[in-house]
């Protein structure tokens, strides 16, 4: 479904091709056995997980996106994210890893 419009062109525009940071990071979470939730923004998606209070987002405009890099919500500290209520340019590993870290495997 093409649902992103470029406004100097008039056409629609599909992106989620471009997009596969997120997409891998919501294998890494799947494959853990999560509930993870993918679902279109903008022209792109935006990633939760079921019971965590964070979003993972990659669409136009997002911090990153043109390097195929995720941007967050939550999860990181304000100190991490300078301030801002975002942090951006990250890689599906790093969020994983970071997501781990703040709720260790339970074993």
């Amino acid at each position: 479904m093409k649902d992103f419009i470029d406004f100097t062109t008039g056409e629609y525009i599909d992106n989620t091709a471009k997009y596969t940071e997120i997409t891998r990071l919501n294998k890494m979470f799947l494959n853990d056995g999560l509930t993870a939730k993918l679902k279109r923004l903008y022209d792109g998606y935006q990633l939760k997980i079921d019971g965590y209070d964070f979003d993972v987002i990659e669409h136009h405009g997002s911090y990153g996106q043109q390097q195929d890099r995720l941007e967050i919500m939550g999860l990181y500290t304000m100190v991490e994210c300078d301030g801002d209520r975002v942090l951006g340019y990250l890689t599906a590993e790093e969020i994983y890893n970071k997501f781990y870290e703040v709720y260790p495997k339970q074993v």
